[in-house]
């Protein structure tokens, strides 16, 4: 009858979970007197979907809706999350944010929207009051551990002597606001 009770109660501990993304373990242990002691550990395992600890709500927003937008591959997603005021390029180019990425930087060959979902799968940082992606925005080539240049991978190289990190990033601001992604000095 123990055995039965122990089935019923794995099964719900199961359902209850979802049956998603959790591990049970259960243990069993069995002495003289036939005293059944049964312990149900549930693990939760999550793999790079979940937004990243202490970003303030709104900047999770952006965030989450920035995310989803690169990942489709389609730049008319990130049309909508285009403020007024965004920064796109040094200097002045004709056109706006997504024109100048599928006509100018494309052409050279890089996927800006690509590298936008990359970045966003990366550890960020907080400068003056800026959320940016890649972490590496206010750190020196030599400051960074192997496992920094690892997360990186080619944008590891992507750092001026003495200047700091260039390579793409992407800013929001506390309000939620995008600020910016864009590359170079």
């Amino acid at each position: 009858m123990r055995g039965a009770v122990a089935v019923a109660v794995l099964a719900f501990a199961l359902a209850a979970c979802g049956g998603e993304a959790e591990t049970v373990t259960v243990e069993r242990t069995v002495t003289q007197q036939d005293t059944v002691t049964e312990t149900a550990t549930t693990t939760e395992t999550v793999a790079g979907e979940a937004t990243p600890p202490g970003l303030p709500r709104r900047v999770a927003a952006t965030y989450e809706a920035l995310r989803e937008a690169a990942a489709s591959g389609d730049y008319e997603q990130l049309r909508p999350l285009i403020p007024a005021r965004f920064s796109y390029s040094f200097g002045a180019p004709e056109g706006d944010a997504i024109d100048y990425w599928t006509n100018v930087v494309e052409r050279s060959g890089e996927r800006p929207i690509e590298i936008l979902a990359r970045l966003l799968d990366m550890p960020y940082t907080l400068y003056r009051g800026t959320y940016i992606w890649p972490f590496a925005y206010d750190k020196q080539q030599d400051e960074l551990t192997g496992y920094e240049r690892r997360i990186l991978g080619e944008a590891a190289d992507d750092f001026g002597a003495g200047s700091g990190y260039l390579g793409w990033r992407a800013g929001i601001e506390r309000d939620g606001r995008w600020s910016f992604f864009i590359a170079g000095d």
